[in-house]
């Protein structure tokens, strides 16, 4: 024990000599902030909103080691270090009392921590993730909660000195290789600790109830019907299977194989098996996303209007085999009858790489947790005043010259990565083996600095303008009287009608009214293309005009050429949708008033207004992100209190509604687990908003149902918003 805490003194004055010493973040400069690697705080650390923590997670993104011994702080908050990749080394200081949740989630460079003896708490998922982690010291005896330390399976060594085994439970070190991790407790205590919740699990002497589903409370989305016979003879699921499936249905067998391995942890025997999985066609069924799941003490029987039905059928079974999340897999699912079919025939989440990039692996690995719950579209918003992230071969020089950048507003990190077209269909044909239609976003006229930072002559005047570095909205817009505007666009949208085969192409149109309309005002293109379109006024009020013309051009385009179906986001300067269009409300306070544009043109619509589906703001008052641009809270009743309906009528649900999307903007958002914290649990309300009948949907039994999906999403190490 002296070698070590030797070897750690030493190491610890090494480091010191090295690391700026301040008394708070407050005394660095900005330029400091993003170079720091190694820092010592002295001061008193702030913990809301702009905190000290704040800055260290989201401005110091080069951090490796901060030494908080010398401050004064009684508590880590929640989020404090979240998915900061590169840190290494955190030393606690000897006042502190909690460790909030999240708050070092998927540090995976993170080698040890010692947990001073004034610790009272350590949160649910405080160091979930933390691949790295090798040693953890536990000075005291705080509360550990529930999968505290999952997913840590670098842990070699943890060393408790308390003699009283601190209180954990079943989860909290979910994932750990017990075997290769030697536990060291005072001598004289091991029996307290072979007997107590969560620590049993390194004596090998856990003892694993026998766990039977209760379908009613872990089913999300809710089903249309669910009837479950609990006196009838249950199933049991921790045997082999044998599959049997329709000839069409080879896509849904292999996923069908997965769920079975991954939750049963049996090997599958295709001619021993023991219990009978049946997937199959009913044309009988309603919906072309219907299914009914039947089972019996002999097997299940999922059967689907279309492939995509039995599909979400086979989700439902994965929800059922969770059960209440904590083990992965019941024993026993009770017989029932479920029949199930959607609300809407778009379930859409949408995510923005163009202000910070996210990876392709890390993007691919999104849909599936997306179609866990039976959302169907995944919108990928790929350019935009920061950067444009799609490959176009007509003009290399798109992402050549500006999907490279440094800073997002107080952000000075380096951002930068586009897609490939071959990157691309590769992402399609994944997603459509979960049933996931994938639909790519180009912003026109407005959003488009990054484009007209190449190309100049794509806006009036030609203007040399820089990529944008921060959010908010530019007032230039892309020039309707050049022609090359449209010769860029045609060209665009060919080869992204050949990489995405989606029948939908967005086109954005969002912030490109007043008092952006004025850049076309003084232009002598647009000024040439008023008169052929015989509007008379010379200033701004009818430059709406001009724009209706430019969509119109692109609109017939596409719908012509390549047969796709326009989107855009809604705007009171779109004074008429063009026929056979999907429009966006998305504006605060003008869903009424789209959805009734909507009717007035006989056009379909997605709903995702903001104060309901922006997945960007925060959850709650100090949740992430904790500084941004203005937005307001969006709780997780709020979300679920959407209405894909409107409260306008059957008739315009079925002739009108075409479904819902949750958008997250990424503005604030700098790590792919940040993305999963601010679409979940919001996701799940939006997936039941948007598929479960509004007789099927209450929020009490809703915040009841989630619970075990939260758990087990925990459990596979996804992250999610606690604040509810």
């Amino acid at each position: 024990m002296k070698k070590i805490l030797l070897t750690a003194t030493l190491f610890l004055t090494a480091v010191s000599l090295v690391a700026q010493t301040v008394a708070r973040m407050s005394d660095l400069t900005p330029q400091q902030k993003e170079g720091a690697t190694d820092l010592i705080l002295t001061g008193q650390l702030s913990t809301v909103g702009n905190s000290d923590f704040r800055q260290l997670r989201d401005l110091c993104h080069r951090l490796k080691r901060v030494d908080l011994s010398h401050s004064d702080v009684l508590e880590i908050p929640k989020n404090a270090f979240h998915s900061r990749h590169r840190l290494q080394q955190v030393i606690l200081p000897h006042t502190l009392h909690n460790v909030g949740t999240q708050a070092f989630f998927a540090c995976d460079s993170l080698q040890s921590i010692v947990l001073p003896a004034s610790t009272a708490t350590v949160a649910d998922a405080a160091f979930l993730g933390c691949k790295g982690l090798e040693s953890l010291i536990i000075e005291g005896a705080p509360s550990l909660g529930e999968f505290a330390f999952a997913r840590c399976n670098g842990l070699r060594t943890i060393t408790v000195r308390s003699a009283i085994p601190p209180r954990a439970s079943a989860s909290t070190f979910e994932g750990v290789d017990v075997r290769r991790c030697q536990l060291s407790v005072p001598k004289g205590s091991e029996d307290f600790y072979r007997k107590a919740e969560g620590w049993n699990v390194f004596f090998g002497n856990e003892k694993a109830g026998f766990e039977i589903c209760r379908p009613e409370k872990c089913i999300v989305p809710n089903p249309e019907q669910l009837e479950v016979h609990g006196i009838a003879t249950p199933l049991l699921v921790k045997q082999t299977w044998i599959i049997e499936a329709d000839s069409q249905l080879d896509n849904e067998k292999k996923h069908a194989l997965r769920i079975l391995a991954d939750r049963t942890g049996v090997k599958q025997n295709g001619r021993k098996g023991k219990i009978r999985l049946r997937l199959g066609l009913d044309n009988t069924l309603g919906h072309r996303e219907a299914y009914t799941l039947r089972v019996t003490a002999e097997g299940i029987d999922i059967m689907g209007k279309s492939p995509a039905g039995v599909f979400y059928g086979l989700m439902t079974l994965e929800c059922l085999l969770a059960a209440d999340g904590m083990s992965g897999c019941c024993d026993v699912l009770p017989q029932m009858v479920l029949k199930d079919a959607p609300r809407t025939d778009m379930r859409e989440l949408m995510v923005d790489p163009a202000r910070i990039f996210i990876p392709f692996e890390e993007l691919k690995a999104f849909i599936p947790e997306m179609a866990r719950y039976k959302l169907n579209a995944l919108h990928l918003h790929l350019v935009d005043d920061q950067a444009w992230r799609i490959e176009i071969k007509k003009y290399p020089e798109l992402t050549a010259k500006a999907s490279s950048r440094v800073g997002m507003d107080d952000m000075l990190i380096p951002i930068e990565g586009y897609y490939t077209q071959d990157q691309m269909r590769e992402l399609v044909a994944f997603a459509a083996s979960y049933h996931v239609d994938i639909i790519p976003e180009i912003e026109m006229p407005g959003h488009e600095v990054a484009a007209i930072h190449v190309f100049p002559e794509l806006t009036c005047g030609a203007k040399q303008l820089p990529i944008r570095t921060t959010c908010g909205v530019s007032n230039e817009l892309l020039c309707p009287g050049k022609e090359f505007t449209y010769e860029f666009l045609g060209n665009v949208f060919a080869e992204l009608a050949d990489v995405f085969p989606s029948e939908y192409v967005h086109l954005g149109g969002d912030e490109a009214g007043n008092p952006a309309l004025g850049c076309w005002a003084n232009c002598p293109d647009c000024q040439t293309l008023k008169r052929r379109l015989d509007i008379t006024s010379t200033d701004r009020s009818e430059n709406w005009r001009l724009q209706e013309f430019l969509f119109g051009r692109v609109i017939d385009t596409l719908r012509t050429k390549y047969g796709k179906t326009p989107m855009f986001w809604y705007e009171t300067d779109f004074k008429n949708i063009p026929e056979g269009c999907v429009t966006f409300a998305w504006r605060h306070d003008l869903t009424k008033a789209a959805a009734e544009a909507a009717i007035r043109n006989n056009a379909r619509i997605v709903l995702c207004p903001g104060e309901h589906c922006y997945l960007d703001y925060p959850m709650a008052r100090g949740d992430m992100p904790e500084v941004n641009w203005g937005m307001p809270v969006t709780s997780l009743q709020q979300t679920y209190k959407l209405d894909p309906a409107w409260n306008m009528g059957d008739a315009f649900e079925r002739e009108n509604l075409l479904g819902v999307a949750g958008t997250l903007w990424s503005e604030c958002i700098n790590s792919t687990e940040r993305i999963y914290y601010q679409a979940y649990p919001r996701a799940l309300a939006l997936a039941e908003a948007a598929w479960s009948r509004p007789e099927r949907r209450s929020w009490e039994d809703f915040r009841r149902r989630i619970m075990p999906v939260l758990r087990d999403m925990h459990r596979r190490g996804i992250s999610y918003s606690m604040e509810f």
